[in-house]
């Protein structure tokens, strides 16, 4: 906090925040509170903040050893079959999004480190699965695929929804005065504390953006 204060160019915000930072309780909830008042300052924060932990981690590994020991496991097809309703799920939501991943790689050539953006649309996607031990694996593998993943479903409720989608939109059809038409009705709802944990940025530009009108 204090590197990223003396980068600050505007003065009154700069000593403000050197007042927060000499000391007391929350400080850390203080130093952003202070720098929420100008929202440009406090993504930049956001970045230095990430840049200096990856610096750290490097650091670290670079001067420490680590020893791992990996238990490899193999399964056929046939047996994988027989696994739970939720393992058969994620098996083949991971080879779904390898399979798509090949063929996109085939069509134009990604290099290693070069960020991803796709959209794949699931229909129903998730039957049985709701548990974190089969959900986690195929969102961790979407996310390093660059996949976003857009799902309709019939479900209203479950913990998991709102643990792996950060906006959902639950649209019902209601009946107008009188019976004779049917309305569709949308509402979204925004994890706030997903997106300031994971995604500030994102915060900030959804605002008013329709992602409705992609199925209208």
């Amino acid at each position: 906090m204090v590197d990223f204060t003396e980068t600050v160019s505007n003065e009154k915000l700069r000593k403000r925040l050197n007042d927060v930072i000499i000391g007391g309780r929350k400080l850390f909830r203080r130093f952003k509170d202070t720098l929420s008042s100008d929202s440009s300052e406090l993504q930049r924060y956001y970045a230095f903040s990430e840049s200096r932990n990856h610096e750290r981690v490097l650091e670290y590994l670079q001067d420490n050893r680590f020893k791992v020991n990996v238990t490899k496991a193999s399964f056929s097809w046939e047996q994988s079959n027989n696994w739970s309703g939720g393992e058969k799920w994620s098996k083949n939501m991971t080879l779904f999004l390898g399979l798509l991943n090949y063929v996109a790689e085939k069509r134009q050539h990604i290099q290693a480190n070069t960020k991803r953006h796709r959209t794949v649309i699931l229909d129903n996607p998730f039957g049985k699965a709701s548990s974190d031990h089969v959900l986690s694996p195929v969102f961790f593998i979407a996310e390093q695929l660059g996949f976003q993943i857009i799902a309709l479903t019939a479900h209203a409720e479950g913990k998991f929804l709102k643990d792996y989608f950060p906006v959902v939109f639950s649209c019902r059809l209601r009946q107008v005065a009188g019976g004779s038409k049917l309305i569709m009705t949308k509402e979204k709802e925004i994890n706030q504390a997903y997106f300031r944990d994971h995604a500030p940025i994102s915060l900030e530009r959804l605002g008013d953006v329709k992602q409705m009108e992609l199925f209208l």
